[in-house]
């Protein structure tokens, strides 16, 4: 038998929902680099390092969660997590306006394409919007986002508090990566 390492990359804006999903999925204590922060975000502490937690998908394979912070600033970060991804999950928090230059920062410096990494874009605090048509232009700026990056991915609503939801983003990541690699294979035999 075999032990599997996997990893997960949750990368995300400033109280986006990265720590919590961690804490919320995570089958060991999380390791969080929460700090005070200094200026008014919305909350009292911010990710100023990596979060870190686990999560044993069988008896074999382990999932690593590496939750990032999103500024580009923190690139040294990405890098340490960026090589033998398994797959991206970029937490967005539905607001008035989408840092779209962030998240231009984060699919350039991934790469999910060239590097074959399953990408889902999560959608979290949609509960603050005022109605779907918000929620709808919020996912057209998204996808417009992705679009200019060569990038089809989902965009899907997630409460990093709810354990269901969290791990429907595992299920969706996954179902993403063995798309690929059919494709993958399918793509060889032609060859």
């Amino acid at each position: 038998m075999s032990n599997i390492y996997k990893k997960l990359a949750v990368v995300g804006e400033v109280g986006s929902g990265k720590t919590q999903l961690i804490k919320t999925i995570s089958e060991i204590s999380p390791f969080a680099t929460e700090a005070k922060s200094s200026v008014d975000i919305g909350k009292e502490y911010t990710t100023v390092g990596i979060d870190y937690g686990r999560l044993s998908l069988s008896e074999d394979i382990a999932l690593g969660l590496y939750g990032l912070p999103g500024q580009k600033r923190f690139q040294l970060l990405w890098d340490m997590v960026r090589n033998g991804l398994w797959g991206l999950l970029v937490l967005t928090k539905f607001n008035n306006e989408l840092n779209v230059k962030s998240l231009d920062n984060i699919l350039e410096h991934f790469d999910p394409i060239n590097n074959q990494i399953p990408l889902v874009i999560g959608l979290t605090h949609i509960d603050t919007a005022e109605n779907d048509q918000e929620i709808d232009l919020f996912i057209d700026i998204i996808s417009y986002a992705l679009e200019q990056h060569g990038i089809n991915a989902p965009i899907v609503p997630v409460d990093p508090r709810d354990i269901e939801s969290s791990l429907m983003i595992l299920q969706l990541l996954d179902a993403l990566e063995q798309s690929s690699a059919i494709n993958m294979e399918a793509t060889q035999n032609v060859v």
